[in-house]
């Protein structure tokens, strides 16, 4: 099956190139809606000007895709949850809390989403509770793990995503993420506006690409992070039964 992960909209319909992009993307995808099973799309769905989930929902809905969200530090989590409720009844949903953390078992492999959204923020935050939560369903899996979460959390040396907002949960997601390569075969994230890679004691960690802009690689201190030179895109994941492939599809 195939996954189709975006990440990093920041919608909002006064941003005349940002439509442009995020259609880009999304018209890309719809030629392979015949072997798309599942889109993921990792935070930042609309930017923090904007506060309406339902045109971008709309958008994502005429991929005829099912679709999975997790908050990212533009999103607000008890909106998104709200949104989703009313607009996306298919979506998985928090049993009762305020964070958008979920688990879906309805695929060959298993999801575990995390919502890291804390208000002023960029870094985020996830709390014990929500590590313990993460943990405990990895353990009790019988099947190999996907996990969405907005921040990529592999400190890559990037002056504003590391240097400046990096957040200390990151050290302690990576290291019960660490104990289980044979369980966890994803680690699906966004939030740095690029394409990365990394893998922690086997497990490979992927951030698209942001489908509205592409950031600058400040391994030192640059003044604006925006690039319009560099593409926008998508990955497509796939799975076989037995081990996943990543494509990373720049436009």
């Amino acid at each position: 099956m195939n996954i189709f992960h975006i990440s990093d909209l920041h919608f909002n319909p006064a941003d005349t190139m940002g439509i442009l992009n995020i259609n880009k993307v999304l018209q890309d995808i719809e030629q392979y809606k015949q072997k798309g099973d599942l889109l993921v799309v990792t935070g930042d769905i609309i930017n923090r000007d904007f506060d309406d989930y339902v045109p971008v929902f709309d958008k994502l809905k005429q991929l005829d895709i099912p679709f999975f969200c997790i908050t990212g530090n533009h999103d607000e989590s008890a909106a998104l949850i709200a949104a989703l409720k009313k607009f996306c009844p298919f979506h998985p949903l928090p049993a009762s809390s305020d964070k958008l953390d979920y688990v879906c078992n309805d695929f060959p492999f298993k999801i575990i989403a995390l919502d890291s959204y804390t208000e002023n923020l960029s870094g985020g935050a996830l709390s014990d509770k929500q590590l313990a939560f993460l943990e405990k369903e990895v353990e009790k899996s019988l099947k190999p793990v996907v996990v969405l979460v907005h921040q990529f959390c592999i400190d890559g040396e990037l002056f504003f995503f590391d240097k400046t907002n990096r957040q200390p949960w990151a050290d302690k997601f990576i290291t019960i993420v660490a104990k289980y390569p044979n369980k966890i075969k994803l680690v699906l994230s966004g939030h740095l506006h690029n394409s990365a890679i990394g893998n922690v004691n086997g497990v490979t960690f992927i951030s698209s690409f942001s489908a509205n802009w592409q950031a600058n690689l400040d391994f030192t201190p640059t003044e604006d992070m925006k690039n319009p030179q560099k593409p926008v895109g998508y990955y497509i994941h796939t799975y076989n039964g037995k081990r996943f492939v990543s494509y990373a599809v720049p436009l």
